[in-house]
């Protein structure tokens, strides 16, 4: 808990306690889909929290360990009820010479019906403790549970397991934002009420353990405030400085200007194209300004000239993304520019000429900051696994791509390429438009050979590759593979490999597989690019929703924080313009490879 001292503008100071755990993403993201009535009414709710005897808080709270009483305020703050029945039991008998300790379980019962178990102990060994939250509703449940967030290690023996952490920078900011709200005053009485309900439980609980007795409490509701307290505080903050973004072009994905945007130190200012692309695109671009309150300007210069423009953001069509980098580069604009960095060989070499001549920063939109990714590179960073020396990508998006292969009678006319795409920009599957055909190596092999290099810091030398038209009419008819398989040959020796398709919907229930397999001198890491995440089922859900929702993921945040310090510092981005022309050179060399069915170079 963090205790914070306020003094209302017409009372006395008074000392409010703020739950961190409110603020973590899972409980969050569950606290959304209870809003949402997507769980229907809380039947029950089950935690568990087992801590290290070395890590174990002295703190308490009405003599219970104080994280048990985070753990109540939760249970609360989830149901939105006082409980009217408390029972907990506590282990006092250990054997003798057993390290000190205590373990504590706590049932409640609710007015409504509702019910809760909590179990606390703090006698694991020294190392990783363990939590999980289970919420099961009439018409679904959530489970946020280490077990489902677990990377492994190999080093000897059997495998060890390595928590994906969720209490990152979001969950730092909100708690902050939280805190900093409460000090510049206001009403607090809701804060106050809702920890004298939480204090009443506690001590009903210590009621209980010394009486071996279950303790009624009046029913009633917490205080309706519980309902929303989970709302961001806003916070003004002072900016050492600010990027005013003209965006060119959202016709390919707005993801990378709202991603961009997630950070204070961008401003989006502008929406601008060219005045000959065609209506459909003009309708996109001008879509997305409305959204967001901006002028759409149909002339990139003008626009970049008239409005102050630090940074251009630029998502057209997958042929014109050099085009307009290098007119932006040209006037002195910083780029942030969406995958794929070219379909011409040509164009990959005149945008990295054009970004060294200018010295502007430049940053390829990528994955690299997922917080599975960030962890693979810490372990491997502290020589966990030694020395690596070969690494394995599965990259499958679960995604459709119109009628599956073979859904066409014979003789009908083949399937359009970019009339299909921009059809498919209702539910996101837009993501290789453009007027040439591409594949998923063309259009996502950015994202795994990004992740290679990130971890590695190894070029690609020779590659061997094979491709397939598995599964959709869309590719078979325009002859790009939705399925390839890639042999990687690197650097100080490192072999790669990559697996990589659009496998279709049905074939996962939250988006696809993607993993990491990692071998080294001294031992190996099974990292999933998911985690940590957690578990939503519920009744109706849409076929196309998510199961597992991914969470704690400050990616776009990041990535745009390691922006901000190469335009301040000087530095290099975590993909620029050399980098992801290495990629992109990657990539051609496969699809080379899948025509001639023989080893390629890598230029």
């Amino acid at each position: 808990m963090i205790r914070v001292t306020v003094r209302p503008a017409n009372g006395e100071a008074c000392e409010i306690m703020v739950n961190p755990d409110r603020c973590l993403p899972s409980r969050q993201l569950i606290r959304q889909q209870l809003d949402a009535g997507k769980l229907g009414a809380v039947g029950l709710v089950r935690v568990h929290r087992w801590e290290p005897r070395d890590a174990a808080s002295a703190d308490e709270v009405s003599g219970l360990p104080a994280s048990l009483v985070r753990d109540l305020d939760v249970v609360l703050w989830l149901i939105g009820q006082s409980p009217d029945a408390v029972y907990a039991v506590e282990q006092t008998d250990l054997e003798p010479g057993h390290s000190r300790g205590r373990f504590l379980q706590v049932h409640l019962g609710f007015p409504s019906g509702a019910m809760a178990l909590l179990d606390f102990a703090d006698r694991l060994p020294p190392g990783d403790g363990y939590q999980s939250l289970s919420v099961i509703g009439s018409a679904g449940a959530a489970y946020a549970d280490d077990h489902q967030n677990m990377q492994l290690v190999f080093r000897g023996g059997r495998p060890q397991a390595v928590c994906a952490d969720e209490s990152g920078r979001r969950h730092a900011a909100m708690v902050q934002e939280t805190v900093e709200a409460l000090h510049a005053g206001g009403d607090v009485s809701a804060h106050v009420s809702e920890w004298q309900n939480v204090l009443k439980v506690a001590e009903a609980v210590r009621q209980s353990i010394e009486s071996n007795q279950s303790i009624g409490l009046r029913s009633g509701n917490v205080d309706e405030s519980l309902r929303d307290s989970n709302s961001s505080h806003g916070v003004t903050r002072l900016l050492c400085s600010q990027f005013r973004c003209a965006v060119l072009s959202t016709v390919k994905h707005d993801y990378v200007a709202r991603g961009l945007a997630t950070h204070p130190r961008f401003k989006l200012v502008v929406v601008a194209d060219d005045p000959q692309i065609p209506n459909w695109a003009h309708e996109r671009n001008q879509q997305f300004a409305d959204a967001h309150q901006i002028p759409y300007v149909r002339d990139v210069e003008r626009a970049l000239r008239e409005f102050d423009v630090q940074v251009a953001i630029v998502s057209p069509e997958a042929e014109r993304h050099v085009g307009l980098s290098v007119r932006a580069a040209a006037l002195g604009m910083h780029i942030v520019q969406d995958k794929p960095l070219t379909t011409r060989p040509s164009e990959a070499d005149r945008l990295v000429e054009a970004i060294e001549r200018s010295g502007v920063k430049f940053l390829m939109w990528n994955r690299n900051f997922i917080p599975a990714v960030v962890q693979a590179r810490e372990q491997i960073a502290a020589g966990t696994i030694g020395e690596p020396y070969a690494m394995h990508l599965d990259f499958y998006f679960a995604k459709d791509a119109g009628p599956p292969k073979g859904s066409r009678p014979p003789g009908y006319p083949p399937v359009d390429w970019q009339a299909a795409l921009i059809a498919a920009h209702v539910d996101g599957s837009d993501g290789g438009i453009g007027h040439d055909p591409m594949g998923e190596l063309a259009i996502e092999g950015i994202y795994p050979l990004g992740y290679l290099r990130f971890l590695t810091g190894a070029n690609v030398r020779r590659v061997f590759a094979r491709s397939a038209s598995h599964f959709h009419q869309l590719n078979a008819d325009n002859g790009v593979e939705d399925l390839a398989s890639v042999t990687l040959e690197m650097d100080n020796g490192l072999i790669a490999s990559l697996a990589i398709g659009r496998i279709g919907a049905a074939s996962h229930p939250s988006g696809g597989e993607i993993k990491l397999h990692v071998l080294g001198s001294e031992g190996a890491l099974v990292v999933s690019e998911s985690r940590p995440e957690v578990g939503v089922y519920y009744r109706g859900q849409p076929p196309k929703e998510f199961r597992q929702r991914r969470i704690a993921n400050d990616n776009d945040f990041l990535l745009a924080e390691n922006f901000a310090q190469a335009i301040d510092t000087g530095g290099e981005t975590i993909l620029d313009a050399r980098a992801s022309r290495s990629i992109y050179a990657t990539v051609a060399a496969a699809l080379e490879s899948c025509r001639s069915s023989q080893p390629v170079e890598v230029h």
